[in-house]
């Protein structure tokens, strides 16, 4: 019996260590974090931080630069690149989202397809104080916003159909109800003129621009420009339009006609 508790109590310490190992794993950023910041993160002492750190420091799923700051080590990031679908596009999708927050200092975003759902892969963040947030990660119905419509617009007649099934109407909070057929009207006219719009729909309280980004002429995702509604009107309409096509062309291979 005493060996059996005795076996219980190493068993639920390795879990609770495996717990903690990935709590800091999930505090990594590009940035980097000090000891003292990956505890907080982790909610761990720095005591129990440092001897599990040093574990994964030792195993290279992280790495402690000169400036003794913790980042994602080689074991880590071969194994996310050898798993991870969007891998090919991260670095695509981080740069066209820096350079488009540059052109206009709003929140941008990078957006794949992901079933049925628009998949945020990476965005930049603005660095204005009132502004909308959009988190790696984040998921949305692919027929609500203007980085849904792009991603649709682009896409066959057949994998619209496939997407939107049966439905016949969908709900947009704060709105009346939109038709399919008013859906298909505005992927029409998205494909017409380059661009995807959208005011309120995937979020109350901020309106969206959205361009294609192509690869050797293949739709791979859409950039978008996510701005609070406090500062729409004609003239910024006007200059995320422009600037969010622009940006999304230049880093297309092969832009699309």
């Amino acid at each position: 019996m005493e060996n059996e508790d005795k076996l219980g109590s190493e068993d639920k310490s390795g879990v609770r260590s495996v717990a903690r190992a990935l709590a800091l794993l999930s505090a990594l950023d590009r940035k980097g974090k000090n000891l003292s910041e990956m505890a907080a993160a982790a909610n761990i002492s720095v005591s129990t931080a440092s001897r599990l750190l040093g574990t994964l420091v030792a195993h290279g799923f992280v790495a402690q630069g000169s400036n003794n700051r913790y980042v994602a080590g080689l074991a880590l990031t071969t194994l996310l690149h050898e798993t991870d679908r969007w891998a090919p596009l991260r670095m695509l999708a981080a740069e066209s989202t820096t350079a488009l927050r540059a052109e206009l200092d709003e929140t941008s975003a990078f957006f794949v397809r992901f079933g049925d759902d628009r998949l945020c892969i990476d965005s930049a963040e603005s660095s204005q104080l009132v502004r909308r947030v959009r988190l790696t990660g984040e998921k949305g119905k692919i027929y609500r916003g203007s980085a849904g419509k792009v991603l649709l617009a682009y896409s066959t007649d057949e994998a619209v159909d496939d997407i939107l099934g049966d439905m016949q109407s969908f709900e947009i909070p704060g709105q009346r109800d939109r038709t399919v057929e008013e859906l298909k009207a505005e992927l029409a006219q998205t494909r017409t003129q380059g661009y995807g719009f959208s005011h309120h729909e995937s979020t109350g309280g901020s309106w969206s621009v959205a361009a294609p980004v192509f690869i050797r002429g293949n739709l791979v995702g859409a950039l978008a420009a996510v701005i609070p509604d406090h500062r729409f009107g004609e003239e910024a309409l006007a200059a995320a339009i422009e600037a969010t096509k622009r940006v999304a062309a230049e880093f297309s291979e092969t832009p699309r006609k």
